[in-house]
């Protein structure tokens, strides 16, 4: 996912942005299995312009891959432009905004990132700049309908910072916490976490404030109850949020999740998003969005399977659409429950940052308030 995410931030600000940057890897992933040897690409911005750099004298060497990927480049309003360096020449592109060479294997690599195959061969999970294994992504999500005392997000305008904290100083002392859901998710995510010796010392402490932050929402008191018999095992790795199942093209067995406690994360980027938690989620919201895979992986997982889920090079489109439309239902579920506004967005992208608490975000410390 990384690679996918590395093409939205090439584009990211054009006059001419990409409508639809999973679409357009879609595409590419059907071109690149079809002409495999053909594995260079490099998506850049060419005079103001979104551009994709294929291989040197790709039209003399395969006209109709050429062709092909031509169309491509035609469909999403990208410059195709065949490389013309010679070896030892790369500062040719340095007009480029992204100097990267991105081979197409990427198509194939990514898989990984939402489900592995093999439980004895664990995938390396994406790094800093991906929230977890669903960045992203677009698709189109019904709007969804909140209490009077919530800030909708589908206005055309983000609710200001003060607008928010408004909301939330209203809702807030509404809210009750479930004791004895406390004990039972904390005992759960304290169960399934698998310390390292060079985890931080904090994480079990966070564990302990996540529970208590969980237990404040039937929602996600009720996603807990489901996933507490399941096999999930959560394992730390500094800045990275991702899902994995593991098992094989007939069952899947178990789910690990990578999680780092102390990092949240601005999934909208606009000018409204200054200092504005509407635009942030903290590590706890995170941990849901991972949790929500989780859950579809396995209670629902032969429609995971058959959907190819679990074949080695085929990317889980249809998984990542319905875990987003999880995610915005919960977020608005729990916007209404505290007035706070977590982002109901419609495509998996986002910028990770590291906050002070586990129920902190970005902007400001709100939710362990």
């Amino acid at each position: 996912m990384d690679e996918i995410l590395t093409i939205n931030q090439t584009y990211y600000g054009l006059t001419n942005p990409i409508g639809n940057v999973f679409e357009l890897v879609r595409a590419l992933n059907l071109w690149y299995k079809k002409y495999p040897e053909h594995n260079f690409l490099h998506p850049c911005v060419i005079d103001g312009k979104a551009a994709l750099v294929c291989q040197r004298n790709l039209s003399q060497i395969d006209e109709q891959a050429h062709l092909e990927l031509e169309a491509i480049a035609d469909q999403f309003q990208l410059f195709l432009k065949q490389d013309c360096r010679t070896p030892g020449t790369d500062h040719e592109y340095a007009h480029c905004r992204r100097n990267i060479a991105l081979v197409l294997t990427f198509c194939v690599v990514m898989v990984a990132s939402s489900r592995r195959v093999s439980a004895g061969d664990f995938q390396k999970p994406a790094g800093v700049g991906s929230v977890s294994a669903q960045l992203s992504m677009q698709t189109k999500t019904e709007p969804v309908t909140v209490g009077e005392n919530v800030i909708s997000l589908r206005n055309t305008r983000l609710p200001t910072a003060e607008q928010v904290m408004a909301s939330y100083a209203k809702q807030k002392p509404l809210m009750k916490t479930d004791a004895q859901a406390e004990v039972k998710i904390r005992n759960f995510l304290i169960s399934a976490y698998q310390p390292e010796a060079a985890d931080p010392t904090n994480i079990n402490a966070d564990i302990v404030e996540i529970a208590k932050y969980y237990a404040q929402y039937p929602e996600v008191i009720n996603l807990l109850n489901e996933l507490n018999q399941q096999k999930v095992v959560l394992k730390y790795k500094a800045n990275n949020w991702q899902a994995q199942a593991w098992g094989n093209q007939h069952a899947v067995d178990s789910v690990t999740i990578t999680f780092d406690t102390r990092v949240g994360a601005q999934l909208l980027n606009n000018q409204d998003c200054q200092a504005n938690p509407a635009c942030d989620i903290s590590p706890a919201d995170a941990l849901l969005h991972e949790l929500l895979h989780a859950k579809l992986m396995l209670l629902e997982s032969q429609h995971f399977i058959d959907e190819g889920n679990m074949e080695p090079n085929l990317y889980p489109f249809e998984h990542e659409r319905e875990v987003l439309l999880k995610e915005n239902q919960l977020y608005a579920e729990m916007n209404q429950d505290d007035g706070l506004s977590r982002p109901l967005r419609t495509r998996h992208t986002g910028e990770l940052f590291h906050v002070n608490c586990a129920a902190c975000t970005p902007n400001e410390m709100i939710a362990s308030r």
